[in-house]
């Protein structure tokens, strides 16, 4: 009876049903070989059409005697040329079951044919023409973004050319409608902070009215920084300051220690020659 295309394969269950793509081969001894077997791989094809890829191969256990055949055209025949228990053996091989007293039956090249060894040639061929499209298509599509984003450019300056005698108008028409006032032009900038006052120091108030700096009297109102304390018949060391000499130390230690942290270096001069 027909090979039914749905039929499942379960060789546990008995069902040994496999669909081949490619030619399908069974192996035959050679007789020429007296001393050790040889196998004979043969190509099955249908009787009827002679096709041998796209068959149907199906056996069940307890029900069929020998393997039934079918074609992609719907011709069915009995094919008693491969042995059951080869067919059987290589189900199990083909579900994943790996039996070592049957590795021979694959080794002679019992089954569907091998597919054909990758065209390495065509396919870096083919690669190569890919990768070429792939780069066209993405400089295409980088002189189309440049040409668009220019064109927007162009556009919108264009617009902006072509509206501003009507914005004129609006803002003409505005003006006589609001009384004469010119509209206030709003700008993104922030506007300036204004900077605060600065009060002139009490030098510049005296040179301005002319009044004459005070002078600069004794630090020390003891001694009058002479540094002792004198009276008819005395002459004893002021206590409230430490004297002349050691205030001019003092001095001359802060002028050095400015000197030596750079407050007090001026700026060099330059002379123009005429």
């Amino acid at each position: 009876m027909p090979i039914s295309p749905w039929q499942a394969f379960n060789p546990d269950g008995g069902d040994f049903y496999l669909f081949f793509e490619r030619r399908f081969r069974y192996v035959v001894e050679d007789p020429e070989h007296t001393w050790r077997r040889v196998w004979i791989p043969t190509v099955i094809a249908c009787p009827m059409c002679e096709a041998d890829t796209g068959l149907r191969l199906a056996y069940k256990v307890g029900t069929d005697v020998v393997l039934e055949a079918a074609c992609m055209v719907g011709h069915t025949w009995v094919e008693p040329r491969v042995d059951v228990s080869q067919w059987m053996a290589y189900c199990r091989f083909r579900e994943g079951r790996q039996d070592i007293d049957w590795l021979w039956l694959i080794e002679a090249g019992f089954g569907e044919e091998p597919p054909p060894p990758p065209d390495l040639v065509k396919e870096l061929r083919g690669a190569a023409i890919e990768v070429a499209r792939f780069g066209r298509r993405k400089a295409k599509a980088k002189v189309r973004r440049e040409v668009r984003k220019v064109k927007k450019q162009v556009g919108k300056r264009v617009r902006n050319e072509a509206m501003r005698p009507v914005a004129a108008l609006l803002r003409t028409a505005w003006t006589i409608q609001a009384g004469g006032v010119e509209p206030v032009e709003t700008s993104r900038r922030r506007p300036a902070e204004p900077k605060p006052l600065k009060t002139p120091s009490a030098a510049a108030y005296r040179r301005a009215y002319g009044v004459q700096a005070p002078e600069k009297g004794p630090k020390c109102l003891v001694c009058e920084d002479s540094g002792r304390i004198t009276a008819p018949g005395i002459s004893v060391p002021c206590t409230e300051c430490d004297g002349p000499v050691a205030a001019a130390l003092a001095a001359a230690g802060r002028r050095a220690d400015r000197a030596r942290q750079g407050k007090d270096e001026r700026r060099p001069t330059t002379s123009t020659s005429k």
